[in-house]
């Protein structure tokens, strides 16, 4: 269990890392790193009921994308992986965000939803053919309404699995 509580948030920040400096190149070290959650998860059944999770903020990105505000090189499946890993977390090493007050909850999704998506844009992962500024208000909203449904929706997930 020790060697969990290490491995889960870090597999989340090299996977982040990957997936946002070698996009689509990388996913078979992204996927092998994913394929490692499942082996050493404690709760890995439970993890994969709640994947399908990660289906409602890829399509966000691919509405925001054929919107017109974010640009990919290529098609992003990567985005699809970094989804899966996040929602991942939510059930580990960011479990702690259950237990924010709604307002709190909001407010740390749409800094910290805004602040990755800076990061990757940064990175050169996104391009933002908009206005950046425009884009990153668009993805803070985004963030503040998607995200405690997600810290919800997994908890409700998690919780009905140990029924």
């Amino acid at each position: 269990m020790k060697m969990w509580t290490w491995f889960q948030p870090v597999s989340f920040q090299v996977m982040w890392l990957c997936l946002i400096l070698g996009g689509n190149d990388w996913l078979p070290l992204t996927m092998t790193i994913f394929a490692l959650h499942f082996a050493l998860s404690p709760t890995r059944l439970t993890d994969a009921k709640v994947l399908p999770l990660a289906l409602g903020g890829f399509a966000i990105d691919l509405i925001m994308t054929q919107l017109g505000f974010y640009s990919f090189t290529a098609f992003p499946l990567w985005l699809l992986v970094l989804w899966a890993a996040f929602i991942l977390n939510l059930g580990h090493s960011m479990r702690f965000l259950r237990r924010f007050k709604l307002i709190y909850l909001v407010l740390f999704s749409a800094v910290g939803g805004t602040y990755a998506y800076w990061v990757s844009w940064k990175f050169g992962a996104v391009a933002f053919p908009y206005e950046p500024i425009l884009t990153l208000i668009i993805v803070a909203v985004n963030w503040s309404i998607v995200l405690p449904l997600c810290v919800k929706a997994d908890a409700y997930i998690r919780r009905s699995a140990h029924e």
